[in-house]
């Protein structure tokens, strides 16, 4: 029990060091992310972003079967930029692309880019209240 007590406080801890627009985007969020080419092609896929008030922040597109961690490279007051490392699946998807992430009513704003070249996606992304 001891250390689940401290568990809990090291959490309270951690939670209360955020800033209240920060913390709010902490939880299990889902969507479809929207790719549009140069030449105008366009493809989606399913997104499911898990963001925690530690260092294990996770990434998964369950339609391409790839999923990675997230490295947090900043977060301000209303927005958490990640670097994305994908762990598997990664023939399929971007490795090391930038991922900005903002909360505003209850939606996720998901902006995706990998430096260096033209690539970008977005998304608007809900909780994934299953799991809440």
């Amino acid at each position: 029990m001891a250390l689940r007590g401290f568990l809990v406080a090291a959490a309270g801890m951690i939670l209360a060091a955020l800033p209240a627009q920060a913390e709010s985007m902490i939880g299990v969020w889902k969507g479809v992310g929207l790719q549009v080419h140069p030449d105008g092609w366009q493809e989606t896929w399913d997104i499911r972003i898990t963001i925690r008030a530690d260092i294990t922040s996770r990434i998964e597109y369950p339609s391409l079967g790839c999923k990675g961690e997230l490295k947090e490279i900043s977060r301000k007051s209303d927005a958490i930029e990640f670097e994305e490392h994908i762990a598997s699946g990664a023939g399929l998807c971007e490795d090391r692309g930038r991922l900005l992430v903002t909360v505003r009513d209850g939606r996720m704003s998901f902006f995706w880019w990998k430096p260096g070249t033209s690539m970008d996606a977005s998304a608007v992304l809900h909780r994934d209240l299953a799991t809440s």
